[in-house]
């Protein structure tokens, strides 16, 4: 199925959902952004590293959807910053990965934890679907029964 035929338009679909996406390429944050809000997700965006950075100050989203490569800023510094966020609190913020590039990239990055890798242009469908398992997925391991 594709966004024509209604797949990802249901209204309320991501309702609850907090998302950082991190893009240097402005129009792909801002279809994201649009798409995922129109889902009734609250989205915020960054445009670099040092913008994303500034923003997990105040925001903690559920999930981040990052480019891999930004001229003149290294991804680790994120990434450092988010296993401290993890360390502090316990809680783990999933990680999706998109990139333009298709070779090396997935190689180049060996020891970062990430739960998705996606080469630009993506199915939309198919990103919302993830983001949905992902949230679907911290939802359930953080679960504590209560007895």
């Amino acid at each position: 199925m594709n966004l024509i035929n209604g797949f990802c338009l249901k209204v309320g679909k991501l309702k609850g959902v907090q998302l950082l996406i991190v893009d240097n390429d402005r129009d792909s944050r801002d279809l994201y952004a649009f798409l995922l809000t129109d889902l009734s997700a609250t989205v915020i965006t960054a445009g670099s590293v040092k913008e994303a950075l500034e923003i997990l100050n105040w925001f903690t989203p559920n999930i981040i959807v990052t480019e891999i490569r930004f001229l003149g800023e290294s991804i680790y510094t994120l990434l450092n910053r988010l296993n401290a966020m993890k360390a502090d609190n316990g809680n783990h913020i999933p990680i999706i990965v998109i990139s333009t590039s298709t070779t090396g990239t997935h190689d180049q990055i060996p020891d970062v934890e990430f739960e998705e890798y996606l080469l630009k242009p993506f199915d939309l469908d198919k990103f919302v679907s993830i983001i949905r398992n992902l949230v679907q997925s911290v939802v359930v391991k953080n679960f504590v029964p209560m007895y």
